[in-house]
């Protein structure tokens, strides 16, 4: 067992927060402080391994000795909360952003995606051990810099999945072929890793493409045993490819809640290893589903965490109020951030300003808020919060057009 002090972990979401160098910024320690406080552990967003292998120009790095020292801040501020950290290492292979210059496009295959992107380079023998090269300097640097656990992304379409998925690995050498041959360099890149570092390693994979011909529950299952007997610490459970599926990589509103479950209790019963549960789970009763039906080791949580930073909290009976419940819309988790803007949310606009949002201001002031729509109201609140006297004024109904909004929906 990974030793946490309660099985809520903070899933990997990108945030965009950092500049063209990839180091940690302030806005980092403080989002993930404030994220932390009730959860056992937290992954902080992908790092990349190189300079040439990002997907955001504004993704944090552990490529070099120069991010060293934001790390081990972030780390130490994170470990203030009794939660442990969670170093998220992937390599993009085709995904690597084609709109960012320097970038590099490796693969098991020399086609491109299917929805855009890059042609990418076949991955030779030598290229191979660069790419564990990566992974065993990225994992000592996390070590080096406090994290706790490792995670290596072995799905969602990203390069170790671009060799196990017999849809994309059109190779004919020994890392092709086979279920054998495709986990071949993916339990290499494991190997290395193990031996390099002291540090539980669990693995993110998805369970299903769900695409034709791609990865499939069966060989997660084989897989997941395999990666038991490695001495893995548990298998993180989502589904989909960035590729061809990413509704499902994003668990967008319209995938179905619970398919990711029903994978990582296939594998739970099947492999007999350690299962992180994730996708949707945005609200107490899917809390107590997964843990009185779905006998869930772990529990990961991403963006409802984003809609309500005291989700967990709430849940834990450690913080009063009502859930504010996350749209699964994807809009600002997603959009604000592949807008270069950062990452935002549509119903918690306090996300990207933890700490100043709501100083109580030295001096009270008087203030009219005129018009009580849902932007009104809230400002109103926010208002009162930071200890100013407020009147609110509107004509009609509080609520404004969002009152119309049960209307539109048509089945």
């Amino acid at each position: 067992m990974l030793q946490l002090k309660n099985n809520f972990i903070f899933a990997p979401i990108k945030l965009g927060y950092s500049d063209k160098t990839g180091v940690v910024k302030q806005k980092h320690i403080d989002f993930y402080k404030r994220v932390s406080e009730y959860l056992g552990a937290v992954i902080p967003e992908p790092f990349y391994m190189d300079k040439a292998l990002r997907e955001l120009p504004t993704q944090m790095g552990i490529d070099s000795d120069d991010k060293i020292l934001g790390l081990q801040k972030l780390t130490s501020k994170i470990h203030e909360s009794n939660t442990k950290v969670i170093a998220h290492l992937n390599h993009p292979g085709r995904m690597a952003n084609p709109k960012i210059p320097g970038n590099i496009f490796l693969s098991s295959t020399d086609k491109p995606c299917e929805n855009g992107g890059a042609i990418p380079e076949r991955i030779t023998r030598q290229e191979m051990q660069n790419i564990i090269s990566l992974f065993v300097k990225s994992a000592i640097r996390a070590q080096k810099t406090n994290f706790d656990i490792i995670e290596l992304q072995f799905g969602h379409g990203y390069l170790i999945a671009q060799f196990i998925s017999p849809k994309v690995n059109d190779r004919t050498d020994e890392y092709g072929g086979n279920f054998e041959n495709r986990i071949k360099f993916p339990l290499q890149i494991l190997d290395a890793v193990k031996s390099a570092v002291d540090l539980p390693i669990i693995i993110r994979i998805s369970g299903d493409e769900i695409i034709p011909d791609g990865i499939k529950l069966p060989e997660m299952i084989k897989l997941s045993g395999i990666l038991k007997e490695k001495s893995v610490e548990a298998i993180h459970v989502s589904a989909g490819t960035v590729c061809n599926t990413p509704p499902w990589f994003f668990q967008h509103m319209f995938v179905p809640k619970g398919k990711t479950w029903e994978f990582a209790k296939k594998i739970k019963e099947h492999a007999k290893i350690h299962t992180i549960f994730v996708g949707q789970i945005n609200t107490r009763e899917d809390i107590e589903e997964l843990t009185n039906k779905f006998n869930a080791d772990y529990i990961a949580i991403g963006r409802a965490l984003i809609a309500d930073t005291d989700f967990i909290g709430k849940c834990l009976n450690k913080v009063a109020g009502n859930i504010r419940p996350c749209l699964a819309c994807a809009e600002g988790c997603l959009g604000g951030v592949k807008s270069g803007q950062g990452l935002q949310c549509l119903v918690n606009p306090q996300i990207g300003k933890e700490i100043d949002i709501f100083n109580v201001a030295e001096n009270s002031k008087n203030y009219a808020v005129v018009g009580g729509g849902l932007a009104g109201m809230e400002a109103a609140l926010t208002l009162k919060k930071r200890g100013h006297n407020v009147d609110l004024y509107e004509k009609n109904e509080l609520g404004g057009q969002f009152n119309l909004a049960p209307l539109t929906h048509k089945r």
